[in-house]
């Protein structure tokens, strides 16, 4: 009987693996991920509710319509229709942007004086959705799958029937890059920052964004960080010359895309001009007239205000 079932066994396995293996957008990696899209998409949407639970976060004005128009245009080129993508401006002084599996955006203000721009800020959140994109997520969970107890497991824990121990808990919230990081996944990581700036830089380019200001964001990285530490956003990544250099060696390929696709208007007009915060600014939610705390949803306007005032809680759609 064992003998019997053997050449299935394997062919079963084999087709595992097959449909496991999958290549990343544009660098063509293969990557072995075993965790579905839902699985990821649900976890990304429970997270998101959490992490803007005790935030403020702009709901309108210039501003946000602006994150709103740049989400946009990245999404669209992103082409993920099965993503519900919304897109939150959280009042606070970090410099730090991110993206959860199905499209769940977050952009901290303290962030867009070093974007400066709307062409900067279409790289930093190309390059944000494209860790979603490229399932970066996924791919390090299928690494840890065992030890949260397989997709079952998380199955019942999205749908609210069983819950992860603190220990698991770090490990699902690490993968898709929410809280503290685990030690032998963190090699992962920086692989995977540079591979999301390659794509960011082709998302930009085919948004119609220039994709030279990529290489000056990071300049303004880098001043950002000065004397004391790096910033939230640079803590765990490469070094921004490592960024520049591979950056650099894409740049042909996206200037050809973004000769097709370029935008009218001067996409480097300077929108945010203050004082960029130190590395060891206030990383809590402070409140200020600009937002409101909590989840929810708004559907942006597409226009913009002269002020940034609350309309109800959490991202736009």
């Amino acid at each position: 009987m064992r003998k019997a079932l053997r050449p299935l066994l394997i062919a079963l396995a084999v087709g595992t693996v097959a449909l496991a293996c999958v290549k990343v957008p544009y660098t063509g990696r293969r990557q072995f991920n075993l965790v579905p899209d839902s699985i990821m998409q649900g976890l990304g949407a429970s997270t998101y509710q959490s992490m803007l639970a005790d935030k403020v976060v702009v709901n309108s004005g210039t501003n946000n319509a602006i994150l709103s128009r740049v989400g946009g245009r990245i999404s669209k080129v992103a082409n993920k229709p099965d993503f519900a993508w919304e897109y939150s401006l959280i009042q606070e002084d970090t410099l730090n942007a991110w993206c959860l599996p199905g499209g769940k955006i977050g952009f901290y203000t303290g962030i867009l004086p070093v974007l400066r721009n709307e062409s900067g800020m279409a790289f930093v959140m190309g390059h944000e959705v494209g860790h979603a994109t490229a399932r970066h997520g996924s791919e390090r969970l299928s690494q840890n799958l065992a030890m949260v107890g397989g997709l079952g497991a998380l199955e019942l824990v999205l749908a609210g029937k069983t819950k992860l121990t603190q220990e698991q808990r770090a490990i699902v919230l690490g993968a898709i890059g929410v809280g503290a990081q685990v030690g032998v996944i963190l090699p992962f990581s920086r692989a995977h920052e540079s591979e999301a700036d390659v794509i960011g830089l082709m998302y930009m380019a085919n948004a119609g964004y220039p994709p030279q200001e990529s290489i000056v964001v990071w300049d303004r990285m880098a001043a950002a960080a000065g004397g004391g530490g790096a910033p939230a956003f640079l803590s765990t990544h490469p070094p921004h010359e490592k960024r520049q250099a591979v950056l650099r060696d894409w740049m042909d390929n996206a200037e050809k895309r973004f000769a097709r696709n370029k935008l009218s208007g001067d996409m480097l007009a300077p929108l945010w001009t203050g004082p960029v915060p130190t590395s060891g600014a206030s990383k809590g939610g402070g409140t200020t007239t600009s937002g409101t705390k909590g989840g929810g949803t708004t559907t942006p306007t597409g226009g913009g205000t002269t002020s940034d005032e609350p309309r109800t809680s959490g991202g736009n759609r």
